[in-house]
């Protein structure tokens, strides 16, 4: 051999070199290539090999050449072989992430999962750091899996929180990757929410605060219906279906918090049916209806002047809240009051009670002669015991004459005056 193959000290896989192998003989030598696995005889050139005047060139070194090659050469004297190792070594590459820690907010009791994984030759070890000291992988709590590069804090507490390192390390150098853990504690309502009255039409304004307040979201339920995205929950009118039970919740990440308060609603006494004026003869009898409605009921009582009217003989006040006036007499007349009252405040209304006592007809209306087109009076006059005296007339049919519904007809101090009769 004038040259032997001699391959280079060091072979990384995608490496390409040349294997010189040359023979002086005489007659003329056929050189011959065989390789690993088991010799086997390189008998046509490839991509990968290829035979020339001057030996074999390798190209794209993979590893199953790895092992050992010869070179043979032979004439009709014989046969002359050298066999040489071929070692390839691994690639070289430092640490690179194939995936990083992320940060995340938990609330406490939560599962945390950190992950850090990462290649390189030789493989890196991974360690863990929490706020710059050194993480005990075995430590209670903590849940470390190498194949999967999985850092698990079984049950997050406060003490937990703070930033993670996940570093990559070795012989061609590191990387390093953090992550910040925050951890919540359940919001707590504070102060308690109380109970609210408000009268119907007026505003009323719900306010539930929260501790901590920030990364809360807080709404308002009534009913099971989200009325209020917000801290505080105002309604500008209200309404009797406004009241009820009110829930605030303030969720993060540790869950929800929930507390409630219930909202009445009043509403003013309101006279469904109000009482109204009554003109009757000394010894009748006549009820003055009086309804009302208001939240939460009203009561009623009724007054005369400024005394509160009670049961006698002569006045009552029925369940219904109707004044009862039975075989008048003429000192009960005067203005009497409804007064409903309720939490929400007081209404009144007053009717007036005219009882006319014995009549006496000092004139009375005459028999007339009238000149159609032309006008006619008729007098009338009475006194009474306590000298009030109510005087109606009426048509020869029985039908009340009202001088307000016909322009012809005028009524005077008992007396009836026609501007033209028909």
């Amino acid at each position: 051999f004038t040259s032997r193959p001699v391959p280079p000290a060091n072979i990384h896989i995608g490496d390409t070199f040349t294997l010189n192998c040359q023979v002086a003989a005489r007659p003329a030598a056929a050189v011959a290539w065989t390789r690993p696995p088991l010799n086997t005889p390189i008998t046509t050139n490839t991509t990968h090999l290829t035979i020339t005047s001057l030996g074999l060139v390798v190209t794209n070194v993979v590893q199953a050449d790895m092992g050992q090659w010869s070179c043979s050469a032979t004439n009709s004297y014989g046969t002359v072989t050298v066999h040489f190792q071929m070692n390839i070594q691994a690639a070289s590459n430092a640490p690179a992430f194939t995936s990083q820690p992320a940060s995340q907010t938990v609330g406490v009791g939560a599962r945390v999962t950190l992950r850090c994984q990462a290649g390189g030759v030789p493989s890196p070890a991974i360690m863990w750091e929490k706020d710059s000291v050194d993480i005990d992988l075995t430590a209670a709590g903590l849940q470390w899996i190498p194949s999967t590069g999985t850092l698990t804090i079984l049950s997050a507490s406060l003490s937990d929180a703070g930033s993670y390192s996940c570093t990559a390390t070795n012989a061609h150098g590191s990387v390093s990757a953090a992550a910040t853990v925050a951890v919540e504690a359940l919001a707590v309502i504070t102060p308690a929410l109380r109970n609210q009255t408000v009268v119907a039409g007026n505003a009323l304004t719900l306010t539930c605060r929260s501790t901590p307040s920030l990364g809360v979201r807080t709404r308002w339920l009534l009913n099971g219906m989200v009325v209020g995205m917000a801290s505080a929950l105002t309604i500008a009118s209200t309404a009797l279906a406004d009241g009820g039970q009110y829930w605030c919740e303030a969720t993060n990440s540790a869950g929800t918090a929930r507390a409630s308060l219930f909202v009445t609603v009043q509403a003013l006494p309101t006279f469904t049916t109000p009482p109204s004026d009554v003109i009757i003869l000394a010894g009748s009898s006549v009820n003055v209806p009086c309804r009302v409605s208001g939240v939460p009921p009203p009561t009623v009582s009724w007054v005369l002047g400024s005394t509160t009217v009670q049961n006698t003989p002569h006045v009552s006040i029925g369940g219904d809240n109707t004044l009862a006036i039975v075989n008048a007499d003429t000192t009960i007349s005067g203005a009497y009051t409804c007064v409903a009252t309720n939490a929400a405040g007081t209404a009144r209304s007053s009717a007036k009670v005219v009882i006319i006592g014995r009549v006496t007809f000092t004139t009375f209306p005459q028999d007339i002669t009238a000149v159609a087109g032309k006008g006619a009076t008729m007098a009338c006059a009475a006194t009474s015991d306590n000298g009030v005296i109510s005087r109606t007339w009426y048509y020869p049919n029985d039908t009340r004459i009202d001088p307000t519904a016909d322009s012809r007809v005028a009524v005077s101090d008992g007396t009836l005056s026609f501007t033209s009769v028909d």
